[in-house]
């Protein structure tokens, strides 16, 4: 007995292959959404960035309130010059570390940022360390981890740190002064008492910023040649550390208002020299 006819297999798939128009619309579809979400990724990674910036500050400022501790109470030196000893750097003669006053280029940076972070350590040929570094010892605590060494960078004299301290702890240059060993004088700071807890001492400086003014040093004044010299890299706020030891993030609106203010006493100028912190 014949059987059937059997079934074969089709040779035809069922299957729908997508079309060229149809992919290069799935692609273009993941563009656009990427695109929207790649602003707001930045962000996120800015915020975990200033989340680091914060926890520096915090770290200075601790180191700042130990030191105060073992120091009757006199701050540690702001950094009104590369020679003086400072919170991050010990200071040396002048004609010992002329190769450091000044702008730098692309092929002295590495060499030059190792000799400023010799005397942030006190080791050769520095002769001693930062009055901070006891406290602080990892050289990272003192840069933001969002920079980036670029031309900008290059005009810098400071290389080893983001952040700058308030020169009011001296009196913006008008404190005291007692002559040193090798020659010359050096500003004194004032003591913690004389202080409010809110008052700013340490910002991250505006990296944008080439004026060497600006990054000639340690310390600055809240608007060096009339600019604001606190980063605007993390959004609308900026990360400082405060007399009473505490690290915040403050509104850059409320940063530009008292920095722009020349008649009244605020948490950025606070001088004890004059009776509007100037």
């Amino acid at each position: 007995m014949k059987s059937g006819p059997e079934t074969q297999p089709s040779t035809r798939s069922d299957r729908r292959a997508f079309t060229l128009i149809e992919l290069l619309v799935v692609i273009a579809i993941i563009a656009i959404l990427a695109a929207m979400l790649l602003p707001s990724l930045s962000k996120a990674k800015s915020r975990a960035f200033a989340a680091n910036d914060i926890n520096n500050s915090k770290q200075s400022m601790l180191g700042m309130s130990m030191y105060v501790l073992d120091n009757s109470d006199f701050l540690p030196e702001p950094g009104w010059q590369m020679q003086y000893d400072c919170w991050a750097t010990g200071g040396d003669n002048v004609n010992n570390i002329t190769s450091l006053l000044q702008t730098h280029t692309q092929a002295s940076y590495q060499n030059d940022y190792n000799k400023q972070l010799a005397y942030f350590k006190g080791i050769a040929p520095a002769t001693r360390a930062g009055q901070l570094y006891q406290f602080l010892k990892a050289e990272k605590l003192l840069l933001c981890p969002q920079d980036v060494v670029n031309s900008d960078t290059y005009q810098r004299w400071e290389l080893i740190s983001s952040y700058v301290w308030n020169g009011a702890i001296i009196g913006y240059s008008k404190s005291p002064t007692v002559n040193m060993p090798g020659g010359g004088t050096e500003f004194l700071t004032y003591k913690l008492s004389k202080f409010q807890a809110s008052n700013i001492l340490q910002w991250e400086n505006d990296e944008k910023n080439t004026d060497s003014k600006a990054w000639n040093d340690l310390s600055n004044y809240p608007l060096e040649n009339g600019n604001p010299t606190f980063s605007a890299r993390h959004g609308r706020a900026a990360q400082v550390g405060r007399m009473d030891g505490s690290a915040a993030r403050i509104t850059m609106k409320e940063m530009l208002a008292q920095a722009s203010s020349q008649n009244y006493r605020n948490d950025l100028w606070y001088s004890p020299v004059n009776a509007n912190g100037h």
